[in-house]
């Protein structure tokens, strides 16, 4: 039978080695979708496919634009364009839609 001073600190330890794991995983996989986005990326403009000019939106907003898009959570990409240009929700809903359409 293990004394009883011991058995938190082997929970500690547990905890932190699962921990350790978890977040090398989500690490990893972070990586390999910036991977594969750049690799998309490179397709698209391989085979000229090009959305809705997307003019003063900086590159990051115009990323999360486009995963809101394709996670088909359309109101928050709708929601960003409109922060990141200062348009209207009508404005706002087309673009998002024609870029929506071009994928």
């Amino acid at each position: 039978m293990l004394p009883l001073e011991i058995i938190p600190v082997a929970i500690f330890v547990v905890l932190l080695l699962l921990y350790i794991t978890v977040s090398g995983n989500l690490r990893a996989n972070g990586k390999t979708v910036e991977r594969v986005e750049r690799k998309l990326d490179l397709v698209i403009k391989h085979l000229g496919i090009e959305g809705p000019a997307a003019e003063g939106i900086s590159p990051e907003a115009l990323a999360e634009i486009d995963r809101c898009i394709w996670s088909d959570r359309r109101i928050e990409a709708i929601k960003l364009y409109r922060e990141e240009t200062g348009l209207g929700l009508l404005e706002a809903k087309e673009w998002v839609d024609r870029r929506a359409a071009s994928y």
